[in-house]
Order: structure tokens, then sequence, then C-alpha cells
């Protein structure tokens, strides 16, 4: 979800809202989706994933007391379950992955898995399956072993918002920009913080930082797009979202889009 800095290869990241006819109210949800660069994965994506669990499975088979082996194996599971097939499949490959992060930290630690890493893997998978106290626990214990790392701070920015607690999770994010102030995710997650809290106008400045840093990542203008929007300056939200449907290869996406600009032009009367 979600990139973040080693979080299972990849991690929670800031995409689109899911589709909703009712198009005021869309730019108030917080925008957050498990992470994945399109909603549907391809067979042919799914099957690279299966062979990096295959691989790995069999490099634990041959090497049990190897910490890297099963991190690497547990990595590969979350990232197949994020393109499961379905949902039952997604969970069990989400609590293997639970099974070899365990592993991990039962064998005799060999310097091989930073402990940072390892709860951020973790906490993805939590995030994944929908349990954001855990991912929130697994986060903050992964800030212990590295208190100002920028991704895990977005990281829990996000299982924040989820919960509700916007203050904190702006404060988690502006954190992350601290340590890293051109962070493209975490000035993302400060402009769905003032979503959430109604300020537009702000959120589409942090929208826009991060549209500077990712200019080829077609959600930050669907997230500028959104922002316009709900500050009722349709002119901008109209080029913000038509530059999207330019950019966006998933077809769920485009349709999104198509009638997002019809919304657009009627309340705009263009």
């Amino acid at each position: 979800m979600p990139r973040m800095k080693k979080q299972c290869k990849q991690g929670p990241r800031t995409l689109t809202a899911e589709k909703n006819d009712n198009f005021p109210l869309l730019a108030t949800a917080l925008l957050l989706l498990v992470i994945g660069a399109l909603v549907a994965a391809s067979l042919a994506r799914n099957s690279i994933y299966r062979a990096h669990v295959t691989l790995w499975k069999d490099i634990t088979e041959r090497s049990p007391n190897k910490r890297r082996a099963h991190e690497n194996y547990g990595q590969a599971l979350s990232t197949a379950g994020s393109v499961a097939a379905s949902e039952a499949e997604a969970r069990q490959l989400y609590f293997e992955a639970l099974r070899e992060f365990q592993t991990v930290i039962s064998l005799k630690d060999d310097g091989s898995v930073p402990l940072r890493d390892l709860y951020r893997e973790i906490g993805v998978v939590y995030f994944r399956l929908g349990l954001f106290d855990d991912a929130i626990s697994s986060w903050r214990t992964g800030l212990r072993h590295a208190p100002y790392d920028p991704s895990l701070l977005n990281n829990l920015s996000i299982a924040l918002m989820q919960k509700g607690l916007i203050d904190e999770a702006a404060a988690s994010a502006e954190t992350a920009l601290r340590g890293d102030p051109n962070m493209p995710q975490a000035l993302n997650t400060l402009g769905q913080v003032y979503m959430a809290k109604g300020d537009f106008e702000k959120a589409s400045g942090y929208f826009q930082k991060a549209l500077e840093r990712e200019p080829d990542v077609p959600a930050r203008y669907w997230n500028i797009a959104l922002a316009m929007e709900q500050a009722k300056k349709y002119d901008l939200a109209l080029w913000y979202a038509n530059k999207y449907e330019a950019m966006e290869r998933n077809p769920a996406g485009r349709q999104r889009a198509r009638q997002f600009l019809m919304h657009l032009r009627q309340v705009s009367g263009k």
C-alpha cells in the first residue's frame, strides 16, 4: 500500500480513491489503498511474483538457519499476496509471510537483517491485512531501532490516518519530512492529512510538491484534481484530471477519470 525505502520491496503507498459516484465527497476520503502499482495485477506479473516465492522457498529449505533467506521469502510471499487473485489466497500468503518473519526473529541474529527493516516488513503485511493496530505497533517497534527513518514514519502516518488519528498522522509525516524534505510519499501523506481536515488549498500545495518530485506518477495528478475540485477550482481540476486520464494505464482508472471529468464539466458549465 506504497515508494518507501525497503518496505517489502513495496509498502503502503498512496494511490487513488476508489470509484465513487458522489464526486463532491471523493476528496474528503483519505484516498488510501494497500499498495500495488495497479488496482488489478496482470497474470504475467502474478506469475513473476510466484516464481520469486518458489525461489526463496527453495533457498530456505536448503538454508533453514539463514535469517536473510527467510526475510526474502517473507517479502516474496507478501508481494505475491498483494497481487493474488482472491482475498482468501491473499490472506493465506500474508499469514505465511508473517510466519517467515517470525522465523527470522527466532533465529540467532547474524547481522544480516536490520530490525528496522524486519519490523517495516511485518507492518506492511499487517497493513495489507487491514490490521492497522498491529501495523502501527510493528512500525513503532521499528522506529525504536531507527527513530528517524522517513519511510517508517510515513508508513506510520498512513496507518494512523486509517484509525482517524489525523493530528498524530500529521506529526509523523512532518517528522518524516524533516529527515527527508524531498520525500514524495510524505508530501503526499500530508496532502491527505489536510484533505481530511478540509483545508483543500494546503492539501493541493503538498500534492503539488509531491508531483514536482514524481511527475511520472499518475496518482499525483489525480490527488491534485480531487483537491482542486473541492476548492471549486474547476479549470485546474479539469486540467489535472485530463492529465491523469492520459497517463493512467489501468482501464478502471481511466474510466474513473472519464466519469470525474464529466462531473467537472457539469459543475463548471463547460
